[in-house]
């Protein structure tokens, strides 16, 4: 007799929900305070930040995204071609450890506090996919400020949703 037993793999992805009503979320903000509330929606054409699928899209990365080899590998780029890193960095947020120190996790933290890490500009919603698969239902799509070369950018980083060391 045959014994069969499926193999079900979990197709676990970063969540991603951008509001266009209202900062959330953002990384480091509370944005249920009246500082960060909406202008008056009522004015047509009026939104609150970007749509969630606008591109292209700024994106920072810390740990291993920030590698360019593995970037490249995941967004299967073709052969010889590496993605295009810039030395940035995010504030609002702060460093800890997930899977007994084994992985990075960027969570909420002061807004004073600088993480440092790369921007990479992700330009389509296939790459953003890849992206959102590599990290997991662990991490969750944020908005937030990247620093760069003395200049502000809107884009979106990984926040980790999880259970930290």
């Amino acid at each position: 007799m045959i014994s069969f037993r499926p193999l079900f793999v979990p197709e676990g992805k970063a969540y991603k929900e951008l509001s266009p009503h209202s900062l959330y979320p953002t990384l480091g903000k509370d944005v249920t305070l009246p500082q960060y509330r909406p202008p008056d929606l009522d004015t047509p054409g009026s939104s609150f930040g970007r749509p969630h699928d606008q591109f292209p899209v700024w994106y920072f990365f810390y740990g291993t995204l920030a590698d360019a080899p593995k970037l490249a590998s995941l967004l299967s780029l073709p052969e010889g071609e590496i993605p295009i890193l810039y030395e940035a960095s995010v504030r609002g947020g702060r460093m800890e450890t997930w899977g007994k120190g084994k992985y990075n996790a960027l969570v909420d933290g002061p807004g004073t506090s600088c993480i440092k890490g790369s921007a990479y500009q992700v330009m389509s919603e296939e790459h953003e996919d890849a992206l959102r698969k590599y990290e997991t239902n662990a991490y969750e799509v944020v908005r937030c400020s990247i620093e760069m070369n003395g200049a502000i950018v809107e884009g979106c980083t990984f926040r980790f949703v999880g259970e930290i060391d």
